[in-house]
């Protein structure tokens, strides 16, 4: 029979390698005291010491130990998986505890710190407290070896302070509840503020137990986050950084003496204003091109600096507006290293891959810019990896660019989101948009009232005005079709020199580039945009489309589905924009005599286009956005003196937004599900099924505070739909081709590897199944089939993905 091997140390950790080890007491303490300095709440502080002091308790179990043992005799291969260290630590702190919401909350988090899951199984009803109750483990001796290592006296006064912690905490949101009933805005509900806390926490718990762990095998110290003290000094530097570079600006602008800059400044000076108010909640309402980026990150410094925020996160609905303005951040802060960018295109020095990736996890820099999809993943998805880096959002300003981009099954989500962030976090808020869908309220879940940071928004309307929006959807009845949009754009841009012409489905656009191409004069400069392209090739194209439009060189046109809509800085003389919703007409006119210089108004017709064109039966999205619009352009044309005669104006928003929620589906800003015929809205509050399957179960009233499914919901949250999630690179250039040799290469180091897909990111385009389908074998696969790649042929140097090989525009 084997001999038994002798437990000897409370191992937490062990290394095979080095022999070395690190203890439970070292551990623990280490996760609760890095936790609570990194907390930027201090109600939080005495619940996470208490949390990171349990959280592991369950490895002391002797099978655990056991494993340790001989991993540090035999290897990392004799590691035996699946051992629970999680059950134990939970049911330790409930039995100290005693008092039951709190030791449910703290119990909650422990037990999740490993697997994030559902409070209530939704399909046996279930709760979490019940199946761990029910669950084997060495529960007796563990508790034994627990308080041999701590003060079982001490551990009982943070438990006392914990429940009066929590408390306040419940007070907090009862107090919020009752005004937001009060006020009959209906601001949120209990069960969803106290998930977030209770998402909050488990933030700081996973944060502080992946970085102990990470030095331990790293054999470093314990990292520390920045300081207060280093923080301020780097605000300091940033603001007399940013206002140099804006003096530097103006005397260099040749359009210096432009009237839209005089506004321009004005806005900046009273974003610069706001920032000595104490408030947390601001709307920066203004037209396009009057300079948001810039006067929000005024705002964000002075801010940050006189409330001694922990970050300024920069927020963007798309990656096309993101790279763009994060570089002319880096330019206006004039400290390059304290801005992390994170999204899939970012390309790292020499080197630099590891430590970008571990900053993507923890977001632990001054300056963040990033996607809303990132953001909105923090918040709500049940990866840990986003989990993590929620605790930044604390303590912090977040700017939220082009907010009506926000998806509208994300909007009462968002709108909880930015309330919990603000009324309880210490974050401040700023939503920017020419067109804010928050001037419009629903039903419940709206945002708390936000604070005009530039004052009424149309005060700059008029001095912004550069374009009459036009109703041209009657022209042709049942809409047009591809031949009569093409000879309308044709005739336009005679008149206009310049037509960009934005349509509603990728399909539609390349069907109305190659008909131009047909029927325009050899001397038009054409050009398409669409996300059939791979990011390289819409920069560069978006390069080469400006130099045109700078040099008046030749009449050029544009054909581009939505992805130009919002934050790219180009000007045409005209915009023809197939109806969708006033957000993105109001948008799409932002490209249109940007800066005035057309020394007249620019123009922008909204245009039908037929059903065979467009094909929209399936995009219940903009049908929905189309019949809102239609309403205003009816209105409009009986009584445009209700809009100050302009298509553009913020009751034409209002109204627009009023239409559009009005005739939603039930649930559908509440992100449904439909396998499950609820909602994440639901799922993340009360979980009326839950409840109901526990009432089931159980045949008895639920008793748990908790009854949220975070699991289900988590892995049910996807921003942008699956049907674009198949990536496949494409044959661009030479330094793709380059890139897919080096991956090819055996014994290829993992940073390098990383480095390398990193950079093919630039090549990359998201397909969906059924194309992939159709284009067969068009498609081969690399790196054991971790790697698509199309073949030569099906990439056009106009167009980008194409489904058959077309041999006049295959790439040479």
């Amino acid at each position: 029979m084997e001999n038994k091997i002798e437990i000897k140390r409370d191992l937490v950790h062990v290394d095979y390698e080095s022999g070395r080890y690190q203890t439970m007491k070292e551990h623990s303490e280490n996760v609760a005291n890095y936790a609570a300095e990194t907390c930027s709440l201090s109600e939080l502080k005495i619940l996470v010491t208490l949390i990171g002091l349990f959280h592991d308790a369950g490895k002391l179990g002797r099978e655990n130990q056991e494993d340790f043992e001989r991993i540090l005799q035999y290897g990392d291969d004799t590691h035996k998986h699946g051992l629970d260290h999680s059950t134990a630590g939970g049911r330790l702190i409930r039995e100290l505890l005693k008092e039951k919401s709190v030791s449910e909350f703290i119990s909650t988090v422990i037990y999740f710190h490993h697997e994030m899951g559902d409070c209530i199984n939704l399909d046996n009803g279930q709760s979490l407290q019940q199946q761990r109750d029910e669950k084997q483990v060495d529960y007796d001796w563990i508790k034994k070896e627990f308080f041999q290592i701590y003060d079982k006296e001490i551990l009982e006064e943070y438990c006392e302070k914990a429940i009066q912690t929590y408390k306040n905490i419940e007070g907090k949101i009862n107090i919020f509840h009752k005004e937001s009933e009060i006020s009959k805005r209906k601001c949120g509900n209990r069960y969803f503020f106290m998930g977030m806390y209770l998402r909050l926490v488990l933030s700081l718990l996973i944060d502080g137990d992946w970085t102990d762990t990470a030095c331990f095998f790293q054999d470093v110290p314990l990292s520390k986050r920045i300081s207060l003290e280093e923080m301020q000094k780097i605000w300091n530097e940033c603001i007399e950084n940013f206002e140099k570079y804006m003096s530097k600006e103006i005397q260099n602008n040749p359009s210096n003496g432009n009237v839209l800059n005089t506004f321009r400044q004005e806005i900046s000076d009273l974003c610069r204003q706001a920032a000595d108010k104490e408030e947390n909640l601001y709307r920066l309402t203004v037209p396009t091109g009057a300079g948001k980026t810039l006067s929000s990150l005024r705002f964000a410094l002075y801010h940050a600096k006189k409330m001694k925020k922990k970050h300024i996160i920069y927020i963007a609905p798309f990656n096309s507006i993101l790279i763009q303005n994060a570089e002319e951040i880096r330019k206006a802060i004039g400290k390059a290293d304290v801005v992390l960018e994170h999204h899939c295109n970012v390309v790292c020095e020499e080197g630099e891959e590891d430590r970008y990736r571990k900053l993507t996890e923890t977001w632990d820099s001054p300056i963040i810019v990033t996607t809303a999809v990132q953001i909105l993943n923090t918040l709500f998805s049940a990866q840990k990896s986003c989990i993590r880096r929620m605790h930044t959002l604390c303590n912090s300003i977040i700017i939220f660019d082009e907010v009506q981009a926000i998806p509208v099954k994300c909007m009462e989500l968002f709108n909880l989101a930015v309330n919990f962030l603000t009324q309880f976090c210490g974050t401040t808020v700023v939503l920017c948009s020419a067109t804010q869908p928050t001037l419009a309220p629903i039903k419940e879940n709206n945002i708390c009232e936000c604070i005009e940071m530039a004052g009424r928004p149309e005060k700059y309307a008029d001095a912004f005005k550069r374009t009459d929006i036009k109703d041209a959807t009657e022209l042709y009845p049942g809409g047009m079709d591809i031949e009569d949009l093409s000879e309308f754009v044709r005739e336009k841009t005679e008149q206009y020199q310049s037509t960009l012409v934005i349509l509603n489905t990728t399909a539609c656009a390349m069907n109305t580039f190659q008909q131009l191409k047909a029927i325009c004069p050899q001397e038009y400069a054409l050009f398409h945009l669409s996300n059939n392209m791979c990011p390289q090739h819409k920069l560069d194209t978006l390069k080469s489309i400006k130099h045109i439009l700078k040099e008046q060189s030749k009449k050029i046109i544009c054909v581009s589905t939505q992805v130009v809509e919002a934050g790219v800085n180009f000007s045409f003389g005209c915009v023809v924009r197939s109806k969708a919703g006033l957000d993105n007409v109001i948008q799409a006119a932002g490209r249109c005599n940007r800066h005035k210089e057309l020394g007249r108004m620019g123009t922008v017709f909204i245009v039908q286009m037929s059903e065979k064109a467009e094909k929209l039966s399936h995009l219940q999205e903009i049908r929905n956005a189309q019949a809102a619009l239609q309403k205003v352009l009816e209105d409009y044309k009986n009584n445009s003196l209700k809009f100050r005669d302009t298509l553009d104006s913020e009751e034409a928003i209002k109204s627009y937004y009023l239409n559009y929620y009005s005739q939603l589906r039930t649930n559908e800003t509440k992100f449904p599900i439909d396998k499950q015929t609820t909602t994440i809205i639901e799922l993340l509050g009360e979980n009326k099924v839950g409840q109901l399957q526990y009432i089931r179960r159980n045949r008895e009233k639920v008793k748990t505070k908790l009854p949220q499914a975070f699991l289900t919901a988590g892995q049910a949250f996807e921003v942008i739909s699956n049907d674009y999630k198949v990536c496949v690179v494409v044959p661009y250039n030479d330094e793709e081709r380059e890139l897919l040799d080096k991956l090819s290469q055996d014994y290829l180091e993992i940073e390098e590897q990383r480095k390398i897909l990193r950079k093919l990111q630039r090549y990359t385009v998201g397909i969906s199944e059924k194309r992939k389908e159709k284009l067969g074998n068009a498609i081969y696969e690399i790196c054991n089939g971790e790697i698509l790649v199309l073949c030569d042929g099906y990439y056009n140097k106009e167009v980008g993905v194409v489904d058959e090989p077309n041999m006049e525009l295959q790439m040479l």
